[in-house]
């Protein structure tokens, strides 16, 4: 088996998540570091055990020992990060979303095929264990004829200011969770075209800090009539929440991720300290989960990026994929600013710097 060897763009916590994944697979090997922001890159190196960080970001790219470099910084650079490092021959495993603009897409899909390069599309909720099986179930034909999947993810904010902020996150709630739900939805109807979106958004919770959605209800209707119902939200207090529901003409099944998994409940009353970066008990009731990257779905996720980087092929989740779930979210700030329900295939309004600026613009 080849030694697939990984250099990791960032050091927040999803190149934690990235990073931690890629080490429950055999032949993967964490070779080298870069991040935007040196003291966060070199405390993560030291904190990972990582052997070489680089100050350079070109330096670490000119390595003739990385095969893969994965793409966990904000979302503003993903796409300049990706296509220089497929400049310089380098697989990417972009983290949603994709990018921020369907021009930076289009160049990362052209690119990929000009340079015969995997990008893996990093979303996650299509690899984790029950929601898996739950599309499995769907797919026996045990439901009947699927025609509504519902998909609800919800907590009480990000983690990181940056989050908050147009210019480097690109989107509020429905940038940062509801491109979970959008293509749950989707991969599990089989990836339909879609037909038409339909939006509401506004800021309940949040709106000192920032002027961005931070909840979302979306409608999205697909070619056959088939639905997906998504509700995101950065405004539940207590916890967090991840449940899908698919729906048939004979039957119905439902999922919840993040809840009854693995039979435990805990209490603490004021939660256990973080270290390592991981906080293993939150305050309150929780249900803690035996193997938490395995149900998420991360190393499951990235087993089938370095698959198909050793032996060719295309991920289950490509940047066709992005692409798409960027033209839905696209549409739904459209929908949400302009009170409408908006058909494709998408006529991309243009002249906005990120797409969350479509709705804020329209709330001035």
């Amino acid at each position: 088996m080849k030694t697939v060897r990984v250099g990791i763009i960032g050091a927040g916590w999803i190149s934690i998540t990235h990073l931690e994944a890629f080490r429950t697979l055999p032949g993967v090997e964490i070779v080298a570091q870069w991040s935007p922001t040196p003291d966060k890159g070199l405390a993560f190196c030291k904190a990972n055990g990582i052997p070489d960080r680089h100050d350079n970001l070109d330096e670490m790219l000119a390595r003739d020992d990385i095969d893969v470099v994965t793409v966990s910084t904000a979302n503003h650079v993903h796409a300049e990060l990706a296509l220089k490092a497929m400049d310089a021959g380098k697989h990417v495993i972009i983290e949603k979303p994709l990018c921020l603009k369907l021009e930076d897409a289009d160049a990362l899909i052209a690119k990929g095929k000009e340079k015969g390069l995997v990008i893996g599309y990093a979303e996650e909720l299509c690899y984790a264990p029950k929601y898996v099986r739950a599309k499995e179930l769907a797919d026996s034909g045990g439901l009947g004829d699927i025609f509504l999947v519902k998909q609800s993810e919800k907590h009480a904010g990000p983690y990181s200011p940056w989050f908050f902020q147009p210019e480097t996150a690109g989107g509020g709630i429905l940038m940062d969770m509801g491109c979970h739900a959008i293509e749950y939805c989707r991969w599990t109807l089989g990836k339909p075209a879609v037909k038409s979106v339909y939006c509401d958004l506004d800021v309940f919770v949040h709106g000192e800090i920032t002027q961005m959605d931070d909840h979302c209800m979306m409608i999205i209707e697909f070619e056959g009539g088939k639905r997906a119902l998504v509700e995101s939200s950065w405004t539940l207090k207590g916890g967090m929440e991840s449940k899908a529901e698919i729906h048939g003409t004979q039957g119905v099944v439902y999922a919840n991720l993040l809840q009854e998994g693995d039979g435990m409940r805990a209490f603490s009353e004021k939660g256990s300290p973080v270290r390592g970066g991981e906080q293993m008990m939150e305050a309150g009731w929780t249900t803690p989960q035996v193997n938490w990257l395995w149900s998420n779905g991360y190393p499951q996720e990235m087993a089938d990026f370095i698959q198909c980087i050793r032996e060719g092929g295309t991920p289950t989740e490509s940047a066709e994929d992005g692409k798409v779930v960027l033209e839905i979210m696209i549409a739904g700030y459209i929908s949400a600013a302009e009170g409408r329900k908006v058909e494709f295939p998408l006529q991309d309004p243009g002249g906005y710097d990120t797409p969350v600026d479509i709705w804020i613009n329209s709330r001035k």
